[in-house]
């Protein structure tokens, strides 16, 4: 059996087994074991420990459990509410306030967990009841955090990109500096669409009446969100200013995060040892599903399919941009139907040596990457924070949802084509 059969029955293999509810690790596993038993016999087995030790063992993975036990330390802590209601008081003459105070607590969030699902989850808690209560419609109420949710994918620290660099071989800190202005670029232009929406079109968003609020609230509403505001400098600025790694600043993170929930008394024993098993759990997921995806690189580098494929790619002629267009549709398509982990593991060593043959910046790509999969995490049939928003708005359908979600789907598709247009924008901050 020649290579290039040989990979396409491990890649069917591998999404035949997802498609019927195997486990994307397991899947993996089985799929990779297989397929390197098939070309190089049973022996070749007893190499796969050692190639998932090799990667696994490394200092920059600390950060992902760290950066998770922040998230979630910081979801109790009940900051997410503390920055919603400072940002929507400041706004309260702006139509459609409550909508744009939810996109900026969502990228201010995401900045502190880096994680997709927590920022939707713990925005929207707050936000979605308001913006309801508000009369928003609900495909404005839905669709905006569940969009703008997706910003943790982009914004650090984002787990996602940890793992992108650690399969990619790339920095984890100049990734974090590069998706600093992308995703400050793209909350900005959800915003400016919110604002034109609720001039063009107010009865989707009715004025806002803060009648309820005492005056020292309308006074002074940024004073609670301090300590969060001190906390994402704490772990950016760290990482910035060369004082310490992604992983030393995750640990400054967890720190500081424990310090505020401390202070806000929201964090007694039975809390912390939910947080705890529910990092636990995460961080077990994730890592399950990346030393299964480390050997399913192997297995691919064994069979050489990435180099094939970028030789078969140049032999046709291929422009590019189409090359690039291609990409970006199977990354979309992937992630309709995995979580953004698995995509990321899956994808990252196949496309990465396309990328590098048409001298696309590793760096450039991983934060465009995390771009196209916030995409993914809106689009139906398992669009992840799709189905997180419907749980905390239950009486509003997917589908729904999913409608309130496409003009956001469609600004992130103009973030794309602005970032490959002027690559710079994403990396003149790391490398400026």
């Amino acid at each position: 059996m020649d290579t290039a059969t040989m990979s396409i029955l491990a890649i069917a293999a591998l999404f035949a087994m997802m498609a019927i509810g195997v486990p994307v690790f397991v899947a993996l596993g089985v799929s990779s074991a297989v397929g390197i038993f098939l070309l190089q016999g049973f022996d070749a087995l007893s190499a796969l420990p050692g190639v998932m030790y090799d990667r696994m063992a490394s200092f920059t993975l600390v950060a992902v459990p760290l950066f998770i036990l922040m998230g979630e330390i910081i979801f109790v802590s009940g900051l997410g509410g503390d920055i919603y209601r400072a940002i929507r008081i400041s706004l309260h003459r702006v139509r459609g306030s409550l909508a744009v105070a939810s996109v900026f607590a969502c990228a201010v969030f995401g900045a502190m967990c880096g994680v997709s699902l927590a920022g939707a989850a713990t925005i929207g808690k707050f936000a979605i009841p308001e913006m309801l209560k508000a009369g928003y419609a609900k495909t404005i109420a839905t669709g905006v955090i569940a969009s703008a949710g997706s910003l943790a994918l982009l914004i650090p620290p984002s787990v996602g990109l940890i793992l992108y660099g650690l399969v990619a071989g790339e920095s984890v800190g100049y990734l974090f500096i590069a998706g600093v202005v992308p995703g400050i670029i793209i909350s900005l232009m959800m915003m400016t669409y919110l604002l034109i929406l609720g001039y063009v079109k107010p009865e989707l968003m009715p004025a806002v009446d803060l009648s309820e609020l005492e005056a020292g609230q309308k006074d002074n509403p940024w004073v609670v969100t301090i300590p969060a505001l001190l906390l994402v400098f704490a772990v950016l600025g760290s990482i910035y200013f060369g004082i310490a790694t992604p992983s030393e600043s995750a640990a400054i993170g967890c720190l500081g995060a424990l310090a505020i929930a401390a202070y806000k008394r929201t964090l007694n024993v039975e809390t912390l040892v939910r947080v705890i098993s529910d990092t636990t759990k995460t961080t077990g997921m994730i890592l399950a599903i990346l030393s299964s995806a480390l050997v399913f690189g192997y297995l691919l580098t064994r069979l050489r399919l990435p180099q094939d494929l970028v030789a078969w790619i140049v032999e046709q002629g291929f422009d590019k941009y189409m090359v690039l267009v291609a990409i970006f549709l199977l990354l979309i398509v992937m992630g309709m139907f995995m979580d953004v982990v698995s995509v990321i593991l899956i994808a990252t060593p196949l496309l990465l040596p396309i990328i590098k043959n048409f001298n696309y910046d590793p760096i450039w790509f991983g934060i465009v990457m995390a771009i196209v999969t916030e995409m993914a995490v809106i689009t139906p049939p398992v669009g992840l924070n799709l189905f997180v928003i419907q749980g905390i708005s239950p009486q509003t359908s997917l589908m729904t949802v999913a409608r309130g979600s496409f003009p956001f789907f469609l600004i992130l598709v103009l973030a794309v084509i602005l970032f490959t247009i002027f690559p710079n924008l994403v990396l003149w901050l790391p490398f400026g």
